[in-house]
């Protein structure tokens, strides 16, 4: 990687935005033979993928992290580079903490066996079922050709809960789970941005149980490390660009440390943070409102390290859904990993109430909260790291993009639609598995194809 380019650097593509998408993409066009430049604002490559090797105890993933037990595209370019994937959500029991009680649950019991709770799990499992009903009616592709778009994309699933969830307390649990999925209130979301959502995530036990299925060794931000390195590819780090410039055949990206032209190029980017380019001409309209009307979820991810993984020997996965505080947390120890990790994820509402509190606050709840659920050997972490997406230059949230009502359903193709010579790529725009490592592979895949398939052979040709 470099932060100067050559004056007479020239690339088949440009590709804006160095985040596990954009290098995707740089990766595929390599293959087929071309060159590439990718522009990226951060010191580093990787996006919303980020891993501290250097960190006592094993390296630490401080963004996106999990492989999904179908998340085929992102394994086989992990595995292709030369990484080893392990497997995630050790055996044991899963812990609730609701209004300051711990309930067990069995392995993988989601939504669980809440035992004398007047039948929550029963009515979770019955909720539940209605998002993945909805979503088969909507699908992945196009949801805004669905003959209930419309409805859907006019409530909030705050709304639609509230006129299809009776019970209460199964209410609490669904939307402090939709704050940390997608990092946003329910009061926030489209009806239809959530089913949809679902949809390209094969439905709730997929995204509640199996996105979790294993984790890469060292981290996955070695994913885009590692194309970085390969022949073809030209990194420019500490390169924010703040204008783009296209015609027919040629897109010039231009920077404060300069400019660089291609016949191509592709926006790997979150619709927000592409929002922040100044384009000429200007895009679209429904580009431009899908920049302007769709903001990143808000996300923060506190890892917890222990000497040992000593919830295990009580039969704990280290697996907690916690009510009270709005997190969930997993045991993300690798094997080789000579500290034991547990992480925890808050999002949207309860992330709104979390980082309102002082740092030291912070860290004395949810040790607290540790301890209540899997043992007074919490109170002894050897490590606390929080990673605060929202706060991060450039990166302006996480997990994912969120749709409010009335927009997926009148601008929901622009995501993909091409711009001239231009594409678009990130997880939003990917065809399954939006918001996950999965979806950013496939985004920039099929980012890539598009390019090789419409703009190289005739640039060839005009050769």
């Amino acid at each position: 990687m470099t932060n100067n380019p050559e004056p007479d650097r020239t690339s088949d593509v440009l590709v804006i935005g160095g985040g596990l998408s954009g290098m995707t993409a740089a990766y595929t066009l390599t293959q087929a033979g071309l060159t590439v430049t990718v522009l990226e604002a951060k010191d580093r490559v990787g996006g919303r993928t980020h891993s501290d090797a250097t960190v006592p105890g094993g390296p630490l993933d401080l963004g996106g992290m999990f492989i999904g037990a179908t998340h085929h595209r992102s394994r086989a370019l992990g595995e292709a580079l030369g990484l080893t994937a392990v497997a995630a959500r050790p055996e044991g029991q899963m812990s609730y903490r609701v209004n300051g009680d711990v309930v067990r649950a069995p392995d993988g019991g989601y939504p669980a066996t809440f035992g004398s709770t007047d039948g929550i799990d029963r009515k979770l499992t019955a909720a539940y079922a209605k998002f993945d009903d909805l979503a088969e009616q909507v699908g992945a592709d196009a949801p805004w050709n669905s003959p209930i778009a419309k409805e859907l994309d006019a409530v909030t699933v705050a709304t639609w809960l509230e006129a299809n969830v009776e019970d209460p307390l199964v209410r609490a649990i669904m939307t402090t789970d939709l704050n940390i999925i997608v990092g946003a209130d329910t009061t926030e979301m489209s009806m239809l941005f959530w089913a949809q959502y679902v949809a390209k995530c094969e439905g709730m036990h997929a995204l509640q149980v199996t996105a979790q299925d294993a984790l890469w060794l060292g981290g996955s931000q070695q994913i885009s490390q590692r194309i970085a390195e390969l022949p073809g590819v030209t990194v420019l780090t500490e390169w924010p660009v703040h204008s783009v410039v296209y015609s027919d055949g040629e897109v010039t990206a231009i920077s404060p440390r300069g400019q660089v032209t291609a016949p191509a190029a592709i926006i790997a980017m979150p619709p927000s943070a592409a929002a922040t380019l100044v384009f000429s001409p200007v895009l679209p309209h429904p580009r431009r409102q899908l920049q302007s009307r769709a903001p990143m979820g808000r996300e923060t991810k506190v890892q917890v390290r222990y000497a040992r993984p000593f919830w295990r020997d009580a039969g704990l996965s280290g697996e907690i859904f916690d009510l009270d505080l709005g997190y969930l947390a997993l045991d993300v120890t690798r094997p080789g990993d000579e500290q034991a990790t547990i992480v925890a994820f808050i999002g949207g509402r309860d992330y709104d109430q979390w980082s309102s509190l002082a740092d030291n606050e912070r860290r004395i709840r949810i040790l607290a909260s540790l301890e209540a659920v899997i043992g007074a050997e919490a109170r002894e972490a050897v490590g606390y790291f929080e990673t605060d997406w929202p706060t991060l230059p450039y990166t302006l949230g996480a997990p994912v993009t969120v749709m409010p009502p009335g927009l997926l359903s009148t601008v929901g193709s622009a995501l993909t639609d091409p711009v001239g010579p231009i594409r678009f790529a990130g997880t939003e725009a990917a065809a399954m598995w939006t918001g996950y490592m999965e979806g950013a592979v496939q985004a920039g895949e099929a980012a890539a194809s598009s390019i090789l398939s419409d703009l190289v052979p005739a640039a060839v040709a005009s050769v």
